[in-house]
């Protein structure tokens, strides 16, 4: 029987989770990529963040076709899913990780898909993981306007509604934001203004689907001058 692609280790008694190439037929190769070369990107990526000094995890070791990131906790999505997103340690997480989400916009780099499951909370700190998204040539303020997006829009996938919690991590990114990240999300918004609203109308139906059920929060976020 093979090794799962992602599983709990220790290495030196530091727990960390060691990560594969992921094993995958025809249709999930022409839909997602060639799985090795996913995975060097990803490798590489971790290993030229060590020295920045940004909330990614250590690499603890790596092998030919696996390397293993420290452990960081669990993710804000579990703690939400868990408690709410108005229980006062989630609230915390959530502003903890758009503030961190600003704090690495403002040191140049975009994460690339920063969704809640690839950010984890533990002892206060945020650890941004699972970096398959990431491309050193997307450290550009169309690249932070992305994360943004991309954060905002799962997060209100998971609370089907802008919530005290929701409006306190959109306070917190922007008091953080030292690039006009935010405004220009707004722009990109606004932008996109006749879009939104034709698929608003037409996903009315799909509402109680978690992502469908994003698209008014979501739009009405950026659309709230507050």
């Amino acid at each position: 029987m093979s090794a799962r692609r992602i599983e709990k280790t220790f290495v030196a008694g530091q727990p960390g989770w060691v990560k594969r190439v992921e094993q995958v037929g025809l249709r999930l190769r022409l839909q997602k990529g060639d799985p090795r070369r996913l995975f060097e990107a990803e490798r590489s990526a971790y290993l030229s963040l060590q020295d920045a000094h940004l909330p990614f995890p250590k690499v603890l070791a790596e092998g030919p076709d696996h390397f293993v990131l420290a452990d960081a906790g669990p993710t804000v999505r579990s703690l939400l899913r868990r408690s709410g997103s108005e229980a006062p340690d989630v609230r915390a997480a959530l502003v903890a990780a758009a503030r961190a989400l600003a704090g690495l916009h403002a040191a140049g780099y975009s994460h690339g898909r920063p969704n809640l499951c690839d950010i984890c909370w533990q002892d206060g700190q945020i650890t941004f993981i699972d970096l398959e998204k990431y491309r050193a040539r997307h450290n550009t303020p169309g690249g932070h306007v992305w994360d943004v997006l991309i954060f905002f829009f799962d997060l209100c996938a998971e609370t089907g509604r802008i919530d005290a919690s929701v409006l306190a991590a959109r306070a917190a990114y922007r008091a953080a934001d030292t690039k006009g990240i935010w405004e220009a999300a707004v722009r990109r918004m606004r932008q996109m203004r006749p879009f939104w609203a034709v698929l608003v109308a037409l996903t009315r139906p799909l509402r109680h689907k978690r992502d469908f059920r994003a698209i008014g929060p979501f739009v009405a976020l950026f659309r709230d001058p507050q």
